[in-house]
């Protein structure tokens, strides 16, 4: 389970911070006492060590940026042999005492105490872009700096470790962003090779990939995108269900410059992968599809419709409760972020009115394995064997050549409760 990783309090008078440098990169594991990353304050520049081991899963805030004693800068998924929340304590800042010398005096620009190496002929690089450059062999001398001065950016370490110039798509973040459309995606990873598109379903959000983002991206260039009308993307006012939504991402995967991609969908975004590689055979190399919607006539809508409703904390407990087999994964982050999602009442509507065009006499009417069936690419299907929104026996009758994982002991979210086993899964593909 992830949990958040929050500014600290790193002095007395200290009320907020410029995250100065990453030290580890999304996927990269940690150990106890590592410096997770260095943030300026008004005094000084300081490190947030880690308290236990751990994996970096995503990175919210990017270098530069100021941010609030408490803003959540990173979400972490602790090692197994703790339980614990990674806190940070408190670290007094050092005042000089009379016995102390002075310092000696420095420039008023903090950048220059962070650019100076004599060990490195003096190139102005801050030090996370040292570490960055030490690990992948990058010599900093045929390194452009975009900084400050001249300053080597971690940024322009991993262009030169990319080895490609700049393009005209859309530049990588470290947090979401708003793209074609309004639609929000999350990009990282090294760009080359074949993208990989994931795909939520109804009522969720991109992070409902977080525990195979990160990781993932360490190979491949991996895209998580916003259906309309859900988290950060903007409200949905067309109607046409399943097929008007797999062209709306259609559009947006064109102007996004992806070319050919492998889809990952889940639930309503298994069913939008599919119509959307039957549409678009030579823009979709293949498929991975998670309890996808389409192929059977139940669903259980009681259990899909509460999230369009204006619920207490406790009610929507209740429903997220039926997504998982382990209710461990029903956190207070969870039940925050799917309160957020239909936050005001013209998205409940919207969403609401979604359901209706999918499911309009309460079941399903999209038939989603007839156009499987007629599939030339790759196709596997991930499926829990505990899903009380979608059932399992859904997979009866499907052709030979598409591949089955039936998950005991996971609900109908696999890509959070049998996160590994789908990360090994989409890992053995060729970029």
């Amino acid at each position: 389970m992830s949990t958040e990783l929050r500014l600290p309090r790193l002095g007395e008078t200290m009320e907020e911070g410029i995250v100065v440098t990453w030290n580890l990169s999304e996927g990269e594991s940690f150990e106890r006492g590592d410096t997770l990353l260095e943030v300026e304050t008004d005094k000084m520049v300081a490190e947030v060590p880690a308290l236990e081991s751990g994996t970096l899963l995503e990175i919210l805030v990017e270098e530069q940026t100021k941010v609030k004693v408490g803003d959540i800068l990173a979400l972490i998924d602790p090692s197994e042999k703790t339980s614990r929340k990674i806190e940070i304590p408190t670290k007094k800042e050092q005042v000089p005492s009379q016995n102390t010398p002075e310092p000696l005096p420095t420039s008023n620009d903090s950048s220059q105490s962070l650019a100076h190496d004599e060990n490195l002929e003096l190139i102005r690089a801050i030090p996370g872009a040292r570490r960055l450059a030490k690990r992948h062999g990058i010599d900093l001398k045929t390194v452009s700096g975009t900084g400050p001065a001249g300053r080597i950016q971690r940024s322009d370490v991993v262009k030169a470790f990319q080895n490609k110039p700049e393009v005209a798509s859309p530049k990588q973040s470290f947090g979401p962003q708003l793209g074609p459309g309004g639609v929000r995606f999350l990009r990282r990873g090294k760009q080359g090779g074949t993208p990989v598109v994931l795909l939520h379903g109804f009522a969720s959000d991109l992070h409902s990939w977080r525990l195979i983002h990160g990781p993932l991206s360490r190979h491949r260039d991996v895209i998580a995108i916003e259906l309309p009308g859900h988290g950060g993307s903007r409200d949905w006012q067309k109607t046409g269900g399943v097929q008007a939504l797999a062209e709306h991402l259609e559009q947006v995967i064109i102007e996004l410059e992806l070319g050919e991609v492998d889809l990952v969908g889940h639930s309503l975004g298994g069913a939008i992968a599919v119509y959307l590689a039957s549409q678009q055979t030579n823009m979709v190399r293949r498929l991975t599809l998670l309890a996808p919607v389409g192929f059977g006539t139940e669903i259980n809508l009681s259990a899909v419709e509460p999230f369009t409703e204006e619920l207490a904390e406790s009610e929507i407990k209740l429903s997220l409760s039926r997504l998982f087999y382990d209710l461990k994964w029903v956190s207070e982050d969870l039940i925050y972020a799917t309160k957020k999602n239909f936050g005001n009442s013209t998205r409940r509507v919207q969403a609401r009115d979604l359901l209706k065009s999918i499911f309009p006499s309460g079941s399903q009417e999209w038939d989603g394995q007839s156009l499987l069936c007629k599939l030339n690419q790759p196709v596997r299907i991930l499926w829990g064997e505990e899903d009380m929104i979608l059932p399992i026996r859904h997979l009866k009758g499907l052709p030979g050549w598409v591949a089955q994982h039936r998950l005991s002991k996971v609900g109908h979210v696999p890509q959070i409760e049998a996160a590994p086993l789908l990360l090994r899964i989409l890992q053995a593909d060729p970029p």
